[in-house]
């Protein structure tokens, strides 16, 4: 729990100041080391998306990491990258670098809108569904 309090401060900091401190960064950089780095890279190279479905305003978050394109849920602090399945599950950290990524384009305003119908949200979601092939060899 102390990771997101950690990121939802440093968020509410630059949600009210317009920016991060240096002060506050020198924390990060502190408790996540790495991971606030690689977070902080994605910002930076534009690689957070927020795709916005009408009419019904849903609306799913993706990163662009250094493997593939991962579905972040900031609601509930979730990614499906291996990280989050391996080291966040195991409860060897709290959040993933991704979700830390989508968390500080959030605030900072620093991220690509994608806006489109309804009809597309299938489309979209396709590459995170498990197929029928890959379901029926695990089983």
């Amino acid at each position: 729990m102390r990771e997101t309090a950690a990121v939802e401060r440093a968020c509410s900091e630059i949600r009210s100041t317009g920016r991060l401190s240096e002060k506050t960064r020198m924390k990060l950089l502190k408790q996540f080391s790495k991971r606030f780095e690689n977070a902080m890279t994605l910002v930076d190279k534009n690689r957070v998306k927020k795709y916005m479905f009408r009419p019904s305003n849903r609306v799913i978050w993706t990163v662009l990491g250094r493997k593939g394109e991962y579905q972040v849920i900031p609601e509930t602090n979730f990614c499906n990258c291996d990280d989050y399945y391996f080291r966040v599950i195991d409860r060897e950290k709290t959040l993933c670098y991704h979700i830390i990524a989508q968390s500080f384009a959030e605030a900072l305003g620093r991220y690509t809108v994608t806006k489109l119908p309804d009809k597309a949200y299938s489309s979209i979601t396709e590459k995170w569904k498990v197929g029928e092939e890959e379901t029926q060899t695990s089983e």
